[in-house]
């Protein structure tokens, strides 16, 4: 998704600008810059908010402070049309600054921000579907320059839309970084004043993966080292300033999700209340309604709670997907279900057809999955899904095909259950496309009894593992057999033929 030089416009308000008119696409980013008062504590005693006008809509965005003196208003225009805005403060400085700008059609590649759509799927706001192929680098924003760009080079050749991505610093304990979130020592933080460059390091990648369409899913709390990091002693007060300040900075970025931890049942000193609470705060203070979700370790949170848009699972049970989105009637992702990775342990020790089965059984069942990586580093020692780098296994560069295959399914599927000469093996989209998968087995072929009557469609048989895709010259319909190679990880498409 390439937006270019208008992905942020910045307004440097002053008598000489009131009034005039700037053009932002359509689920970009306008940005209003300020200045105000440096004294004090500004993250804490300076209060900014600005309400965008549009015809009947109003919306009310919060302010941030950006360091020096600066503050900065963010927000995402979802009409075409002229927005006019005026600010509220109790910095005199900040109070009832006025302006407008013009909201201009989305250019090629913006298709919105993701939603939940049709109870079970995600679809970007204009309509296209959007089928979550995840992976995960907790930490890698928080790496050396050069670790960093590395990770983006690895995010441009791969096939992924989606990342799980740490906030705040990721173990392991006492990694030597060059930026933290607060000001002053490790472990003696000012919970109330942030380090506004390293926020800012994470908007430089944010607008990155932006370019290329992946959807960074933010978690904002993570089970810390106690005693290292310090983040376990922050109070209520110090953890709802922290949700106001990354809402305030992040939330406009239409490729943000909200995920409240990693792994929350391990942060022993947080309660269901608190986790409760945070959910509930994004959901009334974020005017754009981002995707929220939590991750578990092993106890689950309660997803059918209103304020859960979708299942974040870490669990190997694929073969429960169908159950999952019964049970809580929302989508469903295993975001974590084991890593491709040379670890010590089975959780870190799958091989890549192992990590592409399970994504495409989940596919098929009506699940999404997310990918990661467990290699040991040459120059570290540490894992991809700790801190990124360059993609060592083979399930990275193999997920391609299926992404070329969910590129071109016309609409979402819908698991269409089992049959006895095979588990998990079919999923459609009405009567106009089917996707066979035969995973381990090895079948010589397949006579397709489940298809409907008087109907004819193209087949295309598929190497899952390879993606070499072989297109059939004659159509199949109910009762035809098309011939398989023998060999397994094998698929099959079929599209409606022009009857």
């Amino acid at each position: 998704m390439r937006i270019g030089t208008s992905l942020l416009w910045t307004v440097f308000l002053s008598s000489f600008f009131l009034g005039a008119q700037y053009q932002v696409e359509k689920w970009d980013v306008f940005e209003l810059q300020l200045n105000g008062k440096k004294e004090g504590n500004p993250f804490t005693e300076v209060q900014l908010t600005g309400k965008f006008y549009h015809r009947q809509d109003t919306v009310t965005v919060s302010g941030f402070y950006d360091g020096d003196g600066s503050y900065k208003l963010r927000f995402m225009p979802h009409k075409e049309g002229t927005w006019r805005y005026i600010t509220e403060s109790n910095d005199t400085q900040l109070h009832r600054q006025k302006g407008m700008f013009q909201c201009i059609p989305p250019k090629s590649g913006n298709h919105g921000p993701v939603a939940v759509k049709g109870t079970f799927h995600f679809a970007y706001a204009d309509g296209k579907p959007f089928y979550p192929l995840g992976t995960t680098a907790y930490g890698w924003i928080q790496q050396k320059r050069e670790t960093r760009e590395k990770t983006l080079e690895s995010l441009k050749k791969s096939p992924f839309n989606k990342i799980r991505v740490a906030l705040l610093p990721h173990a392991p304990s006492g990694m030597d970084y060059d930026l933290y979130p607060y000001e002053g020592k490790v472990k003696d933080w000012d919970f109330t004043r942030f380090n506004v460059d390293y926020f800012a390091r994470y908007e430089r990648y944010i607008k990155e993966m932006q370019k290329l369409d992946i959807q960074v899913d933010l978690f904002v709390f993570h089970p810390y080292d106690k005693g290292v990091w310090g983040f376990d002693t922050m109070n209520k007060k110090e953890q709802y300033l922290y949700l106001k300040y990354v809402n305030a900075r992040f939330g406009a970025f239409r490729n943000i999700w909200w995920s409240m931890a990693n792994e929350f049942d391990l942060m022993l000193e947080r309660t269901t209340e608190d986790w409760d609470g945070y959910f509930r705060f994004f959901q009334e203070n974020d005017p754009y309604n981002r995707l929220r979700s939590i991750h578990n370790a092993a106890n689950w949170y309660d997803h059918s709670k209103p304020w859960v848009t979708h299942v974040s699972a870490q669990s190997e049970a694929w073969w429960k997907s169908t159950t999952l989105r019964d049970t809580f009637k929302k989508p469903v992702l295993f975001d974590e279900f084991c890593y491709e990775g040379n670890g010590d342990n089975r959780t870190v020790a799958l091989n890549g057809d192992m990590i592409r089965h399970r994504f495409w059984l989940m596919t098929i069942l009506g699940a999404y999955a997310t990918h990661g990586e467990a290699f040991q580093q040459k120059d570290t020692g540490f894992q991809f899904f700790r801190q990124g780098g360059n993609f060592e296994g083979s399930s990275a560069q193999e997920l391609h095909v299926l992404k070329k295959v969910l590129n071109n399914i016309p609409g979402h599927l819908k698991p269409l259950g089992t049959d006895w000469r095979l588990n998990w093996i079919r999923a459609g989209v009405d009567k106009t496309y089917y996707l066979y998968y035969f995973g381990e087995y090895q079948n010589s072929s397949w006579t397709f009894m489940e298809l409907p009557e008087n109907l004819k469609y193209q087949a295309d048989i598929i190497d899952t593992k390879t993606g070499t895709i072989v297109k059939q010259e004659r159509t199949f319909g109910k009762g035809d057999k098309l011939d398989l190679p023998r060999k397994p990880y094998m698929a099959v498409v079929l599209r409606l033929a022009a009857q």
